[in-house]
Formats: C-alpha cells, sequence, structure tokens
C-alpha cells in the first residue's frame, strides 16, 4: 500500500509540475500582456486561469488521492465578499489543501495567498504566484510593509474582489517552531500559556494589513478558518512524494464582518491572540474527537458536493485537452517552438530581476 501511495504521490507532483508549466507559458504569459491594455481586464483573466488550475488540484486530491473533506461553522456563500482568512499553520501544505475548502463556495478565482519570498524563486510555481498577485513575505518588517501596501493598492485598482489568505503564525507547526514560539510568547506581557497545537500569532503583519485594507475599502469580513487532520499528515511536500495523505481534512469556519472588529492597533493585536487562544482550544478538542462541531452542524448537501465533483473533473479534462493540443502543436510548429524559447528567456529575464530586488537591504524583522 505504502507503494502504491508513493505512485500516486510521484504521479501528482510530475502532473502538477506539467500543467503548472504549460498554464504559465501557454496561458499565464499571453494573459500578462493585458496589463498594458487593461488592469482590470489583466487581473481577473489572470485570477480566472489560477482559479482553474487551483480546481483541477482538487480533482487529484479527492479523486485520485482519495482525501475527504468535512466542514463546520459559518458558512462562506455570500457572494464578492473581500476577506482576509486567516488559517492555522499545522503542515506546509495548509495552504494547498484550503483549494478544497474554496472550491465548494466558488471562491478559488479571487483567492490569493501570502507566501514566504523563497517560493517566489521556485521555477514554473513561483512564477505563477506572481502573475497571479500573490504577497510575497520577507520576514523583513521594513520590506514586508511596502509589499503589502503595494500589493493592496495593486488589488484596489483591479477593482475586483480578492480573499487573502495569511498565516498569522509565520510557520508551520513541529517541536523545534512550538520551542522557538512559546519561548518568544511567555517573554511577552499578555502570556496566557504555552500552545501544544499551534504557535502563538505574530500580530504586527495581520494588524497592518487589516488597518490598509479598510483604508482601502477592499474588506468586508475576517474569516478565520481552522483546520485539523484525521488520518497521517504530511508535514512537509516530502511526506506527501512518500505517500503519506491524511484521510479527512477538517475546516472549521468563524466569519467576523470587518465591522465587529476593533479599530486601534493595540486592540485588533489583542483580538488576533484572544482569536488564536480559542483555536488551540479548539484544536485540542478536535485531536481527542476528531470533529470540530456536531455532526448535524456539517455540511452534508449532496447536491453541491456532486456539483463540485462534476466541475472539478470538467475542470481536470479541459486541461489535459489544453495539454495535448499545445504538446502537438510544440512538435509540429517551428514558430511555437520559438514562442516557447522566447517565454523561457523572457521568464529567466524576470526570475533575475525579481532575485536581486529580494536581496535589497531591509530594516527591521517582523514580531
Amino acid at each position: 500500500m505504502n507503494l502504491v501511495n508513493s505512485l500516486k504521490g510521484l504521479f501528482f507532483y510530475l502532473f502538477l509540475t506539467i500543467a503548472a508549466l504549460f498554464t504559465l507559458i501557454f496561458a499565464f504569459t499571453p494573459a500578462a500582456s493585458l496589463i498594458f491594455i487593461h488592469r482590470k481586464f489583466h487581473f481577473r483573466v489572470c485570477s480566472f486561469i489560477i482559479g482553474h488550475f487551483l480546481l483541477v488540484i482538487t480533482c487529484l486530491l479527492e479523486d485520485f488521492l482519495n482525501i475527504r473533506v468535512v466542514i463546520t461553522g459559518d458558512e462562506l456563500t455570500k457572494p464578492n465578499v473581500r476577506s482576509i482568512i486567516l488559517l492555522n499553520h499545522r503542515t506546509r501544505l495548509d495552504w494547498m489543501y484550503i483549494w478544497m475548502l474554496q472550491s465548494r463556495f466558488k471562491l478559488l478565482d479571487q483567492l490569493k495567498i501570502a507566501l514566504k519570498s523563497e517560493i517566489k524563486r521556485i521555477p514554473i510555481i513561483g512564477w505563477g504566484c506572481y502573475h497571479n498577485g500573490f504577497l510575497f513575505l520577507h520576514r523583513q518588517w521594513k520590506k514586508d510593509q511596502d509589499e503589502m501596501k503595494k500589493t493592496i493598492e495593486y488589488y484596489k485598482s483591479s477593482q475586483t474582489p480578492v480573499s487573502l489568505l495569511i498565516f498569522p503564525e509565520g510557520t508551520n507547526l513541529h517541536n523545534k517552531t512550538k520551542l522557538k514560539s512559546n519561548t518568544y510568547a511567555s517573554k511577552q506581557a499578555t502570556f496566557n500559556r504555552p500552545y501544544e497545537y499551534c504557535l502563538h500569532p505574530h500580530t504586527t503583519g495581520f494588524t497592518y494589513l487589516l488597518k490598509t485594507m479598510r483604508s482601502n475599502d477592499i474588506i468586508d469580513t475576517v474569516d478565520d478558518i481552522t483546520i485539523g487532520y484525521e488520518g497521517e499528515i504530511s508535514v512537509t511536500e516530502l511526506d506527501l512524494l512518500k505517500g503519506h495523505f491524511p484521510k479527512i481534512i477538517h475546516f472549521h469556519i468563524k466569519r467576523y464582518d470587518v465591522n465587529e472588529l476593533p479599530k486601534e492597533d493595540e486592540q485588533v493585536s489583542e483580538w488576533l491572540k484572544k482569536c488564536w487562544d480559542e483555536k488551540e482550544n479548539r484544536l485540542e478538542e478536535f485531536y481527542t474527537t476528531y470533529q470540530f462541531d456536531f455532526p448535524s452542524k456539517r455540511f452534508r448537501n449532496h447536491r453541491t458536493e456532486t456539483n463540485v465533483q462534476v466541475e472539478r473533473r470538467l475542470a481536470l479534462l479541459v486541461l489535459i485537452i489544453f495539454i495535448i493540443f499545445w504538446s502537438y502543436c510544440f512538435v509540429a510548429y517551428t514558430l511555437v517552438k520559438l514562442y516557447v524559447l522566447a517565454i523561457v528567456i523572457f521568464q529567466s529575464i524576470v526570475q533575475i530581476i525579481i532575485n536581486v530586488d529580494d536581496q535589497r537591504p531591509a530594516d527591521h524583522r517582523q514580531d
């Protein structure tokens, strides 16, 4: 069984790489040129492309790797809601698993993610994230502050609803980070207790982000989502390659209207800490009962699940046809070969510029 799962994990990564490469070269790059014509249209086309791509990945996760999803708490069905999504960072793959949740509320098109700046340097994957307006953080406060401001202004100029996923813990949970987090938190005046199931949140980035999105009038809600795993936990990408897949992923949602949150920075910081204290309690109970809420409150709409299944399988079929078509064109036509070569050169130059920009000195690290 481990060998079968390992082969599944290998195929998953191979297909993900191939699909990302074809999407970048034959979809994202042509769409990127639209920014010189119409910024809003460019943003929406790129968001549509990434939404379709992420839907395909959910098909692989659910229908190929057989990962099930359980959702409890508030619904995210109100259309065009602009939000910050808060998620505990249990593994390095949480940001991928949440696509399965977002697909059920048709929010993949508007999902943006705050990622470590190192990901921007990864060929293919990093390029795609960069084209799609993801927020890259260096964990150096001056650079991150400037990056947040610039990205939020870009979102506003696009005139398109955005849901920005952030991880206030800064990194994923394991023994070393847990010890470091509890040690740091114990030195703070507001320290309550050491955490076992999550890390203490960094508040500076969230406080600034919330204030900036408020001032630009591009936020309606803050969605606090707690993720829990049943079965094996794939902590790193290598675990998934080894065939260690979670059996069921649980999501619990608490949606807050942005007007419910305090206005002052210090109070916002305390709100986030209280939110994470509740999350620690929620996770402690979850890993005893393996449910966030009573079964009767779980979303079990058979029609919705069927529709989502059909949509993600259709998206996979379309992408496979897309890959086959452009593979044939690449083999058959010299012009397409030259186009691919030009794109590779162009993206390489962009990557060099990105790396140089990332090496600029910054002032202070984030708390």
